[in-house]
């Protein structure tokens, strides 16, 4: 008799999210249990439940907040930068789309309960990265008075659709870069200080 396969959970978990993305939350643990080479019943040593299974590996993928928003200090153009910003952000929510329809498809899912879960994630602390940028350019009058996490909430939204209006096929799965840019140019608009919106 062969020896039973040592598995990481972090290695269990890689293969459980793949699986659940491409086979939605009706995905199988004999299916997740033959890729990873395991026996269903090591799945079920470690997570007594599918939805416990399902929750763990379903998780944001990682993202260096910091370095998405680094370069915006100093005397950088804010419209330039935070097309960057817009850039990156959608190539993350290219990755995190995936996951997030299965995940609001389980019956189980509750957001504040996520939320809970996931106080670190990325998209947390992107947004308030976010007003926090534009808080700061706010202060040395680069950016219109008003409210900035209003400003964010429309940026992350907008990106979010986007992502999702690619995975349905739309533009034939990719917008190209010039219709981020026009989209931050006209939330751009209603950041601008006075001087610039006018010009």
């Amino acid at each position: 008799m062969g020896r039973r396969k040592i598995i990481q959970d972090e290695e269990l978990l890689a293969t459980a999210k793949d699986v659940f993305v491409e086979k939605g939350i009706g995905a199988s643990t004999r299916e997740i249990a033959r890729r990873a080479g395991i026996s269903e019943a090591v799945i079920y040593q470690r997570y007594p439940t599918k939805a416990d299974l399902f929750f763990a590996a379903m998780v944001p993928p990682p993202l260096s907040v910091e370095q998405l928003l680094g370069g915006g200090t100093g005397d950088a153009d804010v419209l330039s930068h935070l097309e960057s910003i817009a850039l990156g952000m959608l190539d993350y929510h290219r990755e995190l789309v995936p996951i997030l329809l299965p995940l609001m498809s389980h019956p189980s899912f509750d957001f504040e309960q996520f939320a809970q879960r996931h106080p670190e994630s990325p998209l947390a602390r992107l947004r308030l990265g976010l007003v926090e940028y534009l808080e700061a350019q706010q202060k040395l009058g680069r950016v219109a008075p008003g409210n900035t996490g209003m400003a964010v909430l429309v940026l992350v939204a907008a990106i979010h659709s986007l992502a999702l209006f690619e995975k349905l096929g739309v533009h034939g799965g990719k917008f190209e870069e010039g219709v981020v840019r026009s989209m931050v140019r006209s939330l751009w608009w209603g950041l601008a200080p006075q001087g610039e919106r006018d010009s």
